[in-house]
């Protein structure tokens, strides 16, 4: 079996609040998760859960606190100096908003072929103007944008500048991180049928970090549910969002707008996330969950619900498949 392109293992990253030292800290508490190659897995959850610390520490803009991520087999996260450099290629960030990653006193080409030159995958000015040319009709720029300044072009043109920069280093992973959130909605459907076509024609693995259901159930083939910095479900798209095990993944379901029925009973969540009544060795959704029993004040385990599909929920036990994990299977016990 070939490697997953990213592996993360146990990842933490954290940030204490000096304001509120008795508070728990957020960010991103022991994530673990594969994308395998040519894979579109997303993220999802709301403002705050940790999809973008996670986000950044795969791409090493941070630094986690402990647990390690692999890509093609090699610790990304332990990487330094000249080794760190020249990997930093094989993964790639596109931002939410590509107006803080475009650098104004350039035109796309230059911009773009600074990318080309740093990694040498160009060796001259006639390989680098072909490759441009190349990449600018990969994600549907004209040509003439090559020789335009980022205030010059429109908010979609210039995302698509930013897919091409992350492009034109050809890497393994790409994490993208809510692509479109800031455009216009017609705008946003193209930004995204470029992506679908180009994650086809180039076979590039992408990490699609969102707050949008049908974005992500668009785009992706695989999901990871985040809430207060854990992992609290994931597996197939048809699955968590066809059959969500999780009261948070119902909850979040039931706050995206649909035109048919649901097929589940919403859920929602009680009052607002308070820091401080939540305990690191409990159920992070308890102090919100309609559902919460006495069991809860324990973390629970994942719960191996098949083909995949797994939920960190004590109420997923009842419905768990034979093949429960070892883990699950201790603490159930």
């Amino acid at each position: 079996m070939n490697a997953p392109v990213l592996a993360v293992r146990n990842l933490t990253k954290l940030f204490a609040d000096a304001a509120r030292p008795d508070a728990m800290p957020v960010g991103v508490r022991g994530v673990s998760l594969e994308v395998a190659r040519g894979e579109v897995v997303g993220l999802i959850g709301e403002s705050g859960c940790g999809k973008t610390t996670l986000g950044r520490c795969i791409a090493r803009l941070l630094d986690p606190d402990s647990g390690e991520v692999l890509v093609r087999d090699v610790p990304f996260s332990a990487l330094k100096g000249h080794s760190l450099r020249n990997f930093r290629k094989n993964v790639q960030v596109v931002f939410q908003k590509p107006e803080t990653c475009l650098n104004p006193r350039m035109t796309v080409a230059v911009f773009v072929r600074e990318a080309l030159r740093n990694f040498g995958i160009v060796a001259n000015n006639a390989e680098a103007r072909k490759r441009l040319v190349e990449l600018a009709s990969l994600v549907g720029l004209r040509e003439a944008a090559l020789e335009q300044y980022p205030h010059q072009l429109s908010g979609g043109e210039r995302q698509r500048v930013a897919i091409m920069r992350a492009l034109a280093c050809e890497p393994e992973l790409i994490v993208l991180d809510e692509p479109t959130s800031a455009l216009d909605v017609s705008v946003q459907a193209q930004v995204l049928r470029t992506l679908k076509d180009l994650q086809t024609v180039v076979g590039t693995s992408f990490l699609f970090i969102s707050h949008d259901v049908a974005v992500i159930r668009y785009m992706c083939a695989r999901v990871l549910v985040m809430y207060l910095g854990v992992v609290v479900e994931e597996g197939p798209v048809e699955a968590v969002f066809g059959r969500p095990a999780h009261p948070y993944t119902r909850a979040l379901l039931a706050a995206a707008p649909r035109i048919k029925p649901r097929a589940v009973d919403p859920i929602a969540l009680r009052g607002e996330l308070m820091l401080g009544d939540v305990r690191l060795d409990e159920c992070p959704v308890r102090v919100r969950c309609p559902l919460a029993h006495a069991r809860c004040v324990e973390a629970p385990p994942e719960f191996d619900l098949g083909d995949g599909h797994r939920s960190a929920c004590w109420l997923s036990a009842d419905t768990a498949s034979r093949s429960v994990s070892p883990t699950a299977m201790k603490a159930a016990s």
